[in-house]
């Protein structure tokens, strides 16, 4: 018995658009313990990825701005939670990745896992045509390795 990446994803459509902004997507990301959202039309058709990492790398002062800084790294920490406070007011579009990885249902199970350790992925959203249909987490995808009756069978 073959377990591709539909067998593994759940129907859990926590998702945003691009119109929402920052800090209602980062309220979902809270209250449902993401770390990430697809980002979709409508019509579900994914449209990027909004993860918490895109939020925190948004507000992370580039090299060339810290060096342009009279003093190394002078009241930072006020510099974040001021520059945190304005990603909040943005739009999602104007954050996310427009770029999203993701799997279709097909996939084999070595891709979904290759994919998650290459690319340092902690949910991994699975699209068929360009709609998405389920997202795959890592924690989710270790249990059910471990625990899951079909895999064990398969063996």
């Amino acid at each position: 018995m073959t377990i591709n990446a539909g067998q593994l994803m759940h129907r859990d459509l926590s998702s945003v658009s691009e119109e929402d902004h920052v800090l209602d997507a980062v309220h979902l990301l809270y209250s449902q313990r993401l770390s990430g959202v697809p980002v979709v039309r409508d019509d579900w058709v994914l449209q990027g990825y909004l993860s918490e990492r895109d939020i925190l790398r948004r507000a992370t002062p580039t090299f060339l701005e810290v060096l342009a800084q009279s003093t190394f790294l002078d009241d930072s920490e006020g510099d974040l939670f001021e520059r945190l406070k304005q990603i909040g007011d943005m739009k999602v579009k104007d954050v996310m990745n427009p770029d999203p990885i993701f799997v279709k249902p097909t996939e084999s199970l070595m891709t979904v896992v290759d994919l998650m350790l290459r690319k340092g992925l902690k949910r991994l959203p699975v699209v068929e045509g360009r709609k998405l249909v389920g997202v795959i987490e890592r924690g989710g995808f270790c249990e059910f390795m471990m625990e899951g009756k079909e895999f064990n069978e398969a063996r």
